[in-house]
């Protein structure tokens, strides 16, 4: 039996998170993306924004990357206190098991104890997806309302984003 290991993202790891997303892109619904979206410059705008000012954690089986999930700053003053962007992404064969959760989990512990300036990280889920909803409400992020007509889904309906936050519990704006 393997084990996974969870750790901070590097820009080493580009192609193998682009290799990810574009696995996960293949199978409708699973992230916002389509597999043509998924470029190198789109991999490596989220990750070195992330690693600039913000958190990516990857999940590693094997030197594999089987999840990555990320935030960042918006780099607007208002919004020093806030990341965004976040988006998580786990491969199909190890959707289901607790992987997303606790993947996600490793960046909520990473900004409560290294990043206290931060209060708010804030993600948005289709309401068609109440799986990621779910996940979110039990990683502790609130919904806070329905942007209607948001999201065309990949069968052509066209559904509500759900937008949520979370509040670190530890924030210090020192």
């Amino acid at each position: 039996s393997t084990f996974v290991i969870i750790r901070k993202s590097t820009l080493d790891d580009l192609v193998s998170i682009q290799e990810l997303y574009q696995t996960v892109a293949r199978i409708s619904g699973g992230i916002a993306r389509k597999e043509h979206e998924i470029s190198e410059a789109y991999i490596h705008n989220f990750l070195s924004k992330s690693l600039a000012n913000g958190c990516s954690m990857v999940a590693e089986e094997e030197g594999k990357v089987i999840a990555e999930v990320h935030t960042y700053s918006f780099g607007i003053e208002c919004f020093t206190h806030l990341f965004g962007d976040t988006t998580i992404c786990v491969h199909p064969e190890y959707q289901g098991k607790g992987l997303g959760r606790k993947v996600f989990s490793a960046l909520l512990d990473y900004v409560m104890t290294e990043r206290r300036d931060i209060l708010r990280i804030e993600l948005h889920a289709r309401e068609s997806n109440p799986k990621a909803i779910e996940l979110y409400q039990k990683l502790g992020f609130q919904i806070e309302g329905r942007a209607l007509g948001r999201v065309l889904d990949p069968d052509g309906s066209i559904v509500a984003d759900v937008p949520m936050g979370w509040l670190n519990p530890n924030f210090n704006p020192a």
